[in-house]
């Protein structure tokens, strides 16, 4: 037990390093103010972040982004359950053009998607608002969801759910405190490929959503992209972007190690 939990805590530690080497040339750069040939080390200085960070478009934008992703990370778990436990746990006629369905907004461009969905949310009043937002960001996510999810319940064993009909438990408390804890972990893992697909969109904010909902990628990938700024201001753009999704992770892991 002792070299199995050696073992684990080797692999984790790598899969941190792994994921954490890659920004530390991004920390470095977000503190530096001058370094130029032959300047040997680097002038640090934190003025880049203090810049950004009171940048009156960066906290609310994070803001709305936090909001939206987490919002259709919810409602796509919500609205695609149930339907990924009939696709995973029933075999019936017609299962296999489901799931095809399913992958098509995964298959076609997004760019082609995008801008038909705007003709079809302006004629229902969808266009240029939270609601209209949030619906199309739903378009992409619960078919995506729903797969997910189908592959977590093929393994699922209904006859928990059985054994609880036949002891009294109502249908609501069955999924509760049956259905819920057996298929936790791949919620989880769904909603985590959920949020970070959300909060990275931006060619649907831009087209479908209110030009003053800003969100984070509308801000920053702008500021990224503009050929004067210097490497300090990119990088600390990029830290402020990537944060937000290593917490989210950082969370998750933890509760999906304690539902193991």
């Amino acid at each position: 037990m002792a070299m199995n939990a050696k073992i684990r805590t080797l692999i984790l530690a790598a899969a941190a390093a792994a994921l954490l080497l890659p920004l530390a040339p991004l920390l470095m750069w977000s503190a530096v103010t001058y370094w130029r040939w032959p300047v040997v080390l680097p002038q640090f200085d934190g003025g880049y972040w203090a810049k950004l960070l009171t940048d009156g478009r960066i906290l609310p934008a994070l803001r709305n982004s936090l909001i939206l992703s987490v919002l259709v990370t919810f409602l796509s778990l919500a609205l695609s359950f149930f339907a990924a436990k009939t696709l995973g746990v029933r075999n019936f006629r017609g299962k296999r053009p489901v799931e095809f369905l399913l992958l098509v907004p995964a298959f076609i461009p997004q760019i082609a998607v995008v801008f038909g969905m705007q003709t079809v949310f302006m004629k229902l009043g969808l266009y240029s608002n939270f609601a209209g937002l949030l619906t199309a960001h739903l378009v992409f996510y619960v078919p995506y969801a729903t797969l997910l999810l189908s592959a977590v319940f093929e393994n699922y064993d209904v006859s928990l759910e059985e054994q609880a009909r036949t002891l009294g438990v109502g249908r609501l408390k069955t999924a509760l405190f049956v259905t819920l804890p057996a298929v936790r972990p791949g919620i989880i893992v769904t909603g985590v490929f959920c949020f970070i697909g959300s909060w990275s969109v931006y060619l649907l904010n831009n087209v479908i959503g209110d030009p003053r909902f800003k969100t984070l990628p509308g801000v920053i990938f702008p500021l990224v992209s503009v050929g004067n700024n210097s490497y300090s201001t990119m990088a600390v753009a990029m830290i402020v972007y990537i944060l937000p999704v290593l917490a989210i992770l950082a969370l998750t892991s933890h509760l999906y190690v304690r539902t193991r």
